[in-house]
C-alpha cells in the first residue's frame, strides 16, 4: 500500500510486518482506492481524477436542471424570437428587399393611376383602384409584423405612400369639383411641412418619429372619406347622403390629421431637448 492510504490503526503494517492474509497476489486496493472498512480512507480524490468527476456528476443541485438549462453561448429561444407581434417585429432591420417593402413600392407606383382615373371622371375604375391601393397599407404592415420583416425603409415608405395617395386623390377630386379646395390645401400643406423637416432632423442625427395610432386613424378616415365623396358625385340613389357623409368624414379626417402632426412635432421637440441635455 502507498503511504497516503495507510491507516494509523494498523501498526503491524506500518512496522513492515507481513500480513498473515497476504498470499502474494496483487492487492486491488493498491490502485489507490481506499479500504471500504477503513474509517479513515485518506485524503479526498484530487480534482480532475476519474473518481472526482464521477462523484461530481452525482451531486444534485435543486436550483438547476441539466435538462432545462440551455448551453452557454447558445442562441436564445422562445417568444422573443418567434415570428409575430412579440418577436422579430419589434426589431427594426436595415433590409430593403423584403416582401412588405415590395408591396409598399407597388402602392407608390399605383398612386398616379388612381389620381388619373379619378381626375378624368372614371369614377368606377378610380374607386376600385383606390380601394385596392388603400387596402395594401394594411397588407404590408401585417406581413412585416407576421414574418419579422419590419425595416427602417418600410417605416419611411409606408407613411409616404399614404400621404401621396391622399394628396393626389384629393387634388384629382378638386379638379372634378368633388372635394373642397380648402381641405386639399390643408392636407397638402401639412404633409409638405412634415416632409420639409426630415432633412433638418437628419442633420442633427435624429430619425423621423414613428407613425402614431392617431396618424393611422386619420389616414383611414381620409381614405374612406374620399371614395364616399366620389360616390356622392355619381348618379346613384344615395349620392346625396354619400356627399354629406363624405364631407363630415373629410373634415373630421383633416382635424385628426393636424392633431397627429402636432404629436409628431412634440415628439421631435422632446428628442431635440434630450439630445441637447446629453450633449451639455
Amino acid at each position: 500500500m502507498s503511504d497516503t492510504n495507510r491507516s494509523p490503526q494498523h501498526p503491524a503494517q506500518d512496522a513492515g510486518a507481513p500480513d498473515p492474509q497476504d498470499t502474494g497476489a496483487p492487492d486491488p486496493q493498491d490502485a489507490g482506492a481506499p479500504d471500504p472498512q477503513d474509517p479513515n480512507p485518506g485524503p479526498p480524490n484530487r480534482e480532475g481524477s476519474p473518481a472526482a468527476r464521477s462523484s461530481a456528476g452525482a451531486v444534485h443541485n435543486p436550483t438547476t436542471s441539466p435538462t432545462t438549462s440551455p448551453p452557454t453561448g447558445s442562441p436564445p429561444t422562445g417568444p422573443d424570437l418567434a415570428p409575430g407581434p412579440l418577436g422579430p417585429s419589434r426589431r427594426v432591420s436595415s433590409a430593403i428587399r423584403t416582401v412588405p417593402n415590395a408591396v409598399t413600392l407597388l402602392r407608390l407606383l399605383l398612386v398616379p393611376v388612381c389620381a388619373y382615373l379619378l381626375g378624368t371622371g372614371h369614377y368606377g375604375w378610380g374607386l376600385a383602384m383606390t380601394a385596392v391601393v388603400g387596402s395594401t397599407d394594411w397588407v404590408d404592415g401585417w406581413l412585416a409584423r407576421r414574418y419579422g420583416q419590419v425595416s427602417r425603409v418600410g417605416q419611411l415608405l409606408d407613411p409616404l405612400a399614404d400621404r401621396l395617395l391622399i394628396a393626389s386623390v384629393a387634388i384629382a377630386l378638386v379638379i372634378q369639383g368633388v372635394v373642397p379646395w380648402q381641405a386639399a390645401v390643408l392636407l397638402v400643406a401639412r404633409d409638405l411641412f412634415l416632409l420639409a423637416g426630415w432633412p433638418l432632423l437628419k442633420r442633427r442625427g435624429i430619425e423621423p418619429p414613428e407613425v402614431v395610432l392617431l396618424g393611422k386613424a386619420a389616414t383611414m378616415v381620409l381614405l374612406f372619406a374620399l371614395p364616399v365623396l366620389t360616390l356622392g358625385a355619381t348618379g346613384v340613389a344615395v349620392a346625396g347622403a354619400a356627399h354629406v357623409l363624405g364631407l363630415v368624414l373629410l373634415w373630421t379626417g383633416v382635424a385628426m390629421y393636424y392633431l397627429a402632426g402636432a404629436v409628431y412635432v412634440r415628439m421631435v421637440v422632446e428628442r431635440l431637448r434630450h439630445r441637447t441635455r446629453a450633449g451639455s
